[in-house]
């Protein structure tokens, strides 16, 4: 995970609490089931055979202390910062399963570790950094964070959001004073304070420079051919049963094959594609779309109807195509030239893309400096 990913978490914790409390039902513990009555042992009742004593039993899941055993007691430390591998445990499971890092290889599991480690100590080197400046963590912080967010939520979002907090027998205010008293939270709220008022404004992105970006990089703007196209399928019936029977199938695949012969006789004699196509064809288009498949682009479709379709030209039918689900006209309303996607449309995301890159550059500086200013180390394991 690259660093401008890793801080955007940090400084999006309340934005998380809020998309986890709108988007997750809320679990209700589920109902005692009733304790079943035991009904009169006869005399005559066999007992149950004693289990066998060398029954295997499912071995216990490993806990991550049993995964983790070759973590040393101190993972890192310098200067007024020290990871040590219980905080480590404690906040393993908000980032990934016990069960999944049992999965993992012993020799792949230890760089993963490391990894995460890094990452505890870039987190809070960057909450240390915005205290430095002054944004000291705080409820009320968390609860500008909170607020700001809520006007920027849709009225469905805002609606789903109360609605499952309700289930939980919250209000959007318990909730918010509730999430105001998470230590991290007001670091997460600080920090992204500090990266607002502090850091984005040293990552403006001019015209010039999008336009710049989008001149260097053309290929990452191309976009392919598409067309439009329209079709009727016949389906050969076998009967069911017979699906084994070549004769079956071969009278079955000569049915369906006249039947298209005689679709395409109506249609050079100027018959109406659309409505032949509903009345006719065997793929839900006719119903749906009189036959119509809408846009797609060269590799969407099977082969042999690809071929086809993008060898015509507006307006133009196909010979009968067989597939493997049988047998086609194509009709071809429209084609879009490949090319590229106009500046003035991906120029937004563009600046954006720019914008964040600054700030992993400016961020990651700041984190390097400070590492060294405190003499961070990670331990060897």
């Amino acid at each position: 995970m690259n660093i401008v990913k890793k801080l955007i978490i940090a400084a999006a914790i309340p934005a998380f609490a809020v998309a986890v409390a709108a988007q997750a039902p809320a679990q209700k513990p589920a109902p005692k089931a009733p304790a079943a009555k035991t009904a009169p042992a006869k005399k005559e009742a066999a007992k149950p055979a004693p289990a066998k004593k060398d029954a295997a039993k499912p071995a216990p899941p490993k806990t991550l202390d049993q995964i983790l055993s070759f973590l040393p007691n101190v993972l890192a430390e310098g200067k007024g910062v020290k990871i040590t591998k219980e905080t480590f445990i404690k906040e393993l499971p908000t980032q990934i399963p016990a069960n999944a890092l049992a999965q993992v290889p012993a020799d792949q599991l230890k760089p993963i570790v490391k990894q995460m480690v890094n990452g505890m100590i870039d987190r809070e080197l960057v909450f240390s950094i915005a205290q430095k400046n002054g944004y000291k963590p705080s409820a009320q912080l968390v609860k500008n964070e909170f607020d700001n967010m809520l006007k920027q939520l849709p009225q469905d979002k805002r609606q789903m959001l109360e609605s499952q907090l309700k289930l939980q027998g919250k209000t959007v205010d318990s909730y918010k004073n509730e999430i105001a008293n998470d230590p991290m939270a007001q670091k997460g709220a600080a920090f992204s304070k500090y990266l607002k008022e502090k850091i984005e404004p040293q990552c403006n992105v001019s015209d010039a420079d999008a336009e710049k970006f989008y001149r260097e990089n053309q290929k990452n703007f191309q976009v392919p051919e598409e067309i439009t196209a329209s079709h009727i399928l016949i389906r050969p019936q076998v009967p069911a049963g017979k699906e084994k029977d070549a004769a079956a199938v071969a009278k079955a695949d000569a049915d369906a094959l006249a039947k298209i012969k005689a679709i395409q006789a109506k249609l050079k004699q100027g018959a109406d594609f659309g409505a032949l196509a509903e009345k006719e064809s065997a793929c839900p288009s006719g119903k749906s779309a009189k036959g119509s498949l809408g846009k797609f682009k060269r590799g969407m479709m099977v082969p042999e109807f690809d071929k086809a379709a993008f060898a015509l030209k507006k307006g133009e039918m196909s010979d009968i195509v067989k597939t493997q689900f049988g047998y086609h006209i194509i009709k071809l309303t429209d084609r879009t030239a490949a090319g590229y996607e106009p500046l003035t449309k991906v120029k937004g995301d563009i600046k954006n893309y720019l914008k964040a890159k600054k700030t992993e550059e400016i961020l990651k500086a700041q984190i390097e400096k400070t590492r060294k200013e405190l003499g961070i180390k990670v331990t060897n394991f």
